[in-house]
């Protein structure tokens, strides 16, 4: 009797220490990060992205077809969505796997996690879904190569897989291509725009060794500043000469050299 009581007691203790880890990680996530949670997926069976959002309401999930072509950037190039894990992991790049989700869906993950099967995410976040149990789920599905899917991605991207914070903070982009390769521009504006960033202008510049980002008064003290830093590993400074909430960036030749664009062309 008394060896019952005291499981009982001890699973009592175990669940409230749990629903307290859940509450506390809640508190931070609102105050430290994002409006929503962003995951990023590398299974046996592709990689997948889920956003949970408590603004839309929902908890969209995008997974692809085995056969989809990815593209994998850093010279790498294009495979199936069916073996984008074991590539990555025979060559010890798995964590290319954020340059995978930005570079080809626009898509910046708050956590990026390697599973057997895409599906096991709901395993492994099961306290995401426990907290927000009262969101509307939607998945869908990816048939094509990822540059015969644009269409549909240019729609579902930015509706469904943006960061509300970034959509909120509403700064403006100026994207300069300054890397004398063509097309570099138009292709990281393209994934900006996903992501949930106002691109207000794309031109051609001159050309640039090193990637800089210029920036205007009160950018840094914005969760979208947080965002590029971590998407470009460039040269960065505040120049009085910019507007009040936006940000000029420079894409130089070295950014060119290390995603090698021109592989994204088949």
């Amino acid at each position: 009797m008394k060896r019952n009581k005291f499981k009982i007691i001890l699973a009592l203790v175990l669940i409230g220490f749990f629903l307290v880890v859940i509450l506390i990680s809640g508190f931070k996530k609102k105050g430290d990060n994002g409006s929503d949670y962003k995951i990023g997926i590398l299974a046996d069976d592709g990689v997948a992205m889920v956003s949970i959002s408590k603004e839309r309401q929902m908890i969209n999930y995008l997974s692809l077809s085995d056969e989809a072509q990815v593209w994998i950037p850093g010279g790498m190039g294009w495979y199936r969505n069916q073996v984008i894990k074991k590539v990555l992991m025979q060559e010890k790049k798995v964590n290319l796997i954020k340059d995978v989700l930005f570079f080809n869906f626009g898509f910046v993950a708050d956590k990026t996690v390697v599973l057997n099967k895409t599906g096991d995410w709901q395993q492994k976040f099961w306290w995401q879904l426990f907290r927000n149990n009262n969101l509307i789920r939607k998945n869908e599905k990816i048939e094509k190569d990822i540059d015969k899917s644009e269409a549909f991605l240019d729609k579902i991207m930015l509706r469904d897989f943006s960061e509300t914070k970034v959509v909120n903070d509403d700064i403006k982009l100026s994207v300069v291509n300054s890397s004398s390769v063509d097309g570099l521009g138009g292709f990281v504006t393209k994934q900006l725009e996903r992501s949930g960033f106002t691109v207000i202008s794309l031109t051609d510049g001159e050309g640039l060794d090193n990637c800089k980002v210029l920036y205007g008064n009160g950018v840094d003290k914005t969760f979208s500043w947080r965002v590029i830093k971590g998407m470009f590993d460039c040269d960065y400074s505040q120049d009085s000469s910019i507007n009040e909430g936006e940000i000029e960036i420079y894409l130089g030749k070295n950014f060119s050299e290390v995603i090698k664009y021109p592989t994204y062309k088949k």
